[in-house]
């Protein structure tokens, strides 16, 4: 009788140790400085776990699976080509990860103060605050608020520059980018934040840029085009190097943009099937051999015309009377075959000797 009841109370050990273990499994978290786990007491937010813990109270739950946080974050991969959103919670297992994360939103367009078009690309380096982190748990939508936020502050700070001042101020954008972020996840003044935390730290915030030249830079979307086929965003460029250079380089620009348009002319007429002809003058250059050697290239401007010939007071003298024309002369007149018709004289009568 007693052998029985032994083995009875041994099975009933091992079904609790076992059940023990089991338990202890199912409830034992690695939580540390890579990861953390959201509990719930009584349906409120009962902390986040910091480090390897075992839950022996049945009333504390972690967060998982349907009721998981939805933490995720658009991102892209090293080459920056590819854009995918990355999602920082475990649903199955509720972790939700404590590592350096980068929030990098899909190119956005961005206009300069002097109404330059750019397409900003923007990468901010982030990690969850495990002591803020029911904030990010509790938002409905954590990385489109955080995109948004990026694509704003970028947006601002460019558009408060020219085109030009853009590229000379890059890192003055970030670091301006970066404190504006840092302080509305830690403000200097906690009874006067300047937006909503979203429970992150941030480390970094860069950004780069390219033109866009399509119809948004444009007057309107007709294509408008400018001098020589310029489009707005290089005519844009070519004014800005103007205001700094040196007023001998301008001139160059100037005579080689006269001669290029020129030459767009001289190709379009020759490509149009006829024969053209064309002289140096006609093209506002110098045929002058002398002036190519003084100057090495032919100038735009023709050289001053000489001063005028003083008259030939014998050819200025009155011409004889002319006679009549001959037949010859009158067809080569006729014909044009003679640029002047040279009259003969007929010679002088003799007088008759008496």
């Amino acid at each position: 009788m007693l052998v029985p009841i032994l083995l009875i109370v041994v099975a009933v050990l091992l079904i609790g140790l076992l059940i023990f273990m089991m338990y202890k499994a199912a409830r034992t978290y690695d939580a540390g400085q890579h990861a953390t786990y959201l509990t719930v007491k009584g349906g409120e937010f009962h902390g986040a776990l910091r480090q390897p813990t075992i839950l022996w109270d049945p009333s504390v739950k972690v967060l998982r699976g349907k009721n998981a946080p939805d933490i995720s974050v658009i991102t892209s991969d090293a080459s920056g080509s590819e854009y995918f959103e990355k999602s920082l919670v475990v649903r199955r297992t509720g972790e939700v990860s404590l590592r350096v994360h980068t929030c990098a939103p899909r190119p956005f367009i961005s206009r300069t103060r002097d109404k330059r078009t750019l397409r900003i690309k923007a990468r901010v380096s982030f990690q969850l605050d495990v002591d803020r982190i029911h904030i990010p748990g509790q938002m409905e939508a954590f990385g489109a608020n955080m995109g948004v936020r990026i694509e704003n502050l970028f947006d601002n700070a460019v558009g408060a520059l020219n085109d030009e001042q853009v590229y000379a101020s890059q890192t003055e954008i970030e670091t301006r980018v970066l404190r504006q972020m840092q302080d509305i996840e830690f403000p200097a003044d906690p009874t006067h934040p300047t937006g909503m935390p979203l429970g992150i730290k941030v480390f970094e915030a860069i950004f780069s840029y390219e033109p866009v030249e399509d119809g948004s830079s444009l007057d309107d979307g007709q294509g408008l085009r400018g001098a020589m086929e310029y489009p707005r965003g290089a005519l844009d460029d070519i004014s800005s190097m103007l205001k700094e250079a040196d007023p001998k380089a301008t001139e160059v620009l100037l005579r080689m943009m006269e001669m290029q348009m020129k030459q767009n002319i001289v190709q379009m007429l020759c490509e149009s099937g006829g024969l053209v002809a064309f002289t140096a003058a006609e093209l506002g250059l110098s045929d002058m051999p002398g002036v190519r050697e003084r100057y090495g290239v032919l100038p735009m401007t023709p050289p001053p015309a000489p001063p005028p010939a003083q008259p030939d007071p014998v050819a200025a003298a009155p011409a004889a009377p002319r006679g009549p024309l001959t037949a010859a002369e009158k067809a080569a007149a006729y014909y044009g075959t003679a640029s002047t018709v040279q009259v003969a004289t007929p010679p002088p009568k003799e007088e008759a000797k008496h």
